[in-house]
């Protein structure tokens, strides 16, 4: 019903309750007749207002149901199309804020860097995901003084230089906590609307801890291979240079000099070989032949190859493996590479009278192999970086044997090539015991 309708429907009943009040005599008639008119008109008017408040308070709690209520659309129609508008326009806004939310939540927590909005005073508003990695101790972070956190780490000067002036503050810092870190942090002030005072810090954060241990590592491994290759041929030339000063008349000495030389050019040609190795691993081009091997026949061939060694030094070969069929996949040519060095260091390493094992065992759908012998063993502090190229525990030593400082690196290269992993235990004097473990199929 429209308010119009209702108007004339009022109209009506009014004009109808004259009618009836002039026809009647008696005072009492009339008199019942304007109370029940005053009755009706106090109910029609109640109920009337409860509606348009009724619908006034839907258009603005709940707008999409205007059309369902068509009571007064006449009188009410303006205040519909209004409130229909606004919140149109509420509800797009309030899309636009999510969806540009939604993009920066986004955009942030997957970035590498770690980000942390603050006030002027250095107080935390806002950081993604990747912050909470620099600072991982730290339970609570937002309203916290980044100062105070940075100073942990050293940088709290930093943080004041940024927040107390305009230019931006990009710098690396280095510090130990626990292990040695390096950070890089990028500062800037963003001045606010209320004056100069007012504002905010943005700071980014970049650890570059791995970043430089590999530019050590770099700078470490272009000096060792500097090192290896200039000690050979300083030999060969250094006799070379004799031969032609007059030793080669001696037929004994120049047959010496002459074995010097051939044996640092093997020397030098097995340092080359062993990085080329390493730089085929290293590249991803290398190919895997994957084919099923026999491991008691791999070992027995390898063993044959070092087995005039062993009796010369009065070593004991010992072979365990179980079951003795053992058959496994892999690319046999690698694998003879990862069991010949790790018996030739074995063997090296080992005293006269001492014993080299090799064992062989499934376990929890895997292979593992383990090299154990009775040698010098290895210090603990040294066990984390055997594997590194160039990298020897008794540097005079190994060069004595004729090592190239490669062989366990090209190891480690290999297994990880093949899906596998090696670990070490060794005990100084008592021995060591190096185990494969490869995926069993």
């Amino acid at each position: 019903m429209t308010f119009r309708g209702v108007i004339a429907t009022l109209f009506l009943v009014i004009f109808s309750a004259g009618w009836f009040f002039s026809r009647l005599r008696g005072t009492l008639e009339r008199s019942l007749l304007i109370l029940f008119l005053l009755i009706f008109l106090y109910l029609l008017i109640t109920y009337i207002s409860r509606q348009v408040r009724r619908q006034i308070q839907i258009s603005f709690d709940a707008p999409q149901r205007m059309q369902e209520n068509t009571w007064f659309d006449d009188l009410l129609d303006e205040i519909y199309l209004n409130v229909s508008r606004a919140h149109s326009e509420k509800l797009q806004r309030e899309s636009e804020v999510k969806e540009l939310a939604a993009r920066s939540d986004a955009v942030l927590d997957h970035m590498v860097e770690g980000v942390a909005v603050t006030d002027i005073k250095g107080h935390i508003l806002l950081h993604n995901k990747s912050f909470c990695r620099f600072f991982p101790d730290e339970p609570r972070i937002i309203g916290e003084p980044l100062g105070l956190l940075a100073k942990k780490a050293g940088i709290d000067d930093l943080i004041e230089e940024v927040l107390s002036g305009n230019n931006p503050v990009h710098t690396e810092v280095t510090y130990s906590g626990g292990l040695s870190k390096t950070w890089s942090l990028l500062g800037i002030r963003t001045l606010g609307d209320s004056g100069p005072k007012s504002g905010y810090g943005i700071f980014l954060f970049y650890d570059l801890t791995e970043i430089r241990r590999l530019e050590r590592v770099r700078k470490d491994f272009v000096a060792n291979v500097s090192h290896e290759i200039r000690t050979p041929l300083t030999s060969i030339s250094g006799f070379a240079e004799a031969l032609m000063d007059g030793a080669l008349e001696d037929p004994k000495t120049a047959r010496s000099f002459l074995e010097i030389i051939v044996n640092q050019s093997h020397r030098l040609n097995s340092i080359v070989t062993d990085l080329l190795h390493l730089a085929t691993l290293e590249s991803g081009k290398a190919s895997l032949v994957m084919k099923p091997v026999d491991l008691s026949s791999q070992v027995a061939s390898i063993l044959e190859a070092i087995r005039e060694m062993a009796r010369e030094k009065g070593i004991r070969l010992i072979v365990e493996i179980d079951p003795p069929n053992l058959v496994y996949e892999t690319d046999e040519g690698k694998m003879n590479l990862v069991l010949s060095n790790l018996l030739d260091n074995a063997l090296k390493y080992t005293p006269s009278g001492g014993t080299v094992s090799v064992g062989a065992q499934i376990f929890q759908g895997r292979v593992e192999i383990s090299v154990s012998d009775s040698g010098v063993g290895i210090p603990k502090e040294d066990l984390g970086r055997i594997f590194e190229r160039f990298y020897r525990v008794d540097r005079a030593r190994s060069r004595e044997m004729g090592g190239t400082g490669l062989g366990l690196s090209i190891v480690k290269h290999v297994l990880e090539l093949l899906g596998g992993g090696i670990r070490v235990k060794s005990t100084p004097g008592e021995g060591s015991v190096f185990t494969v473990s490869l995926p069993f199929k």
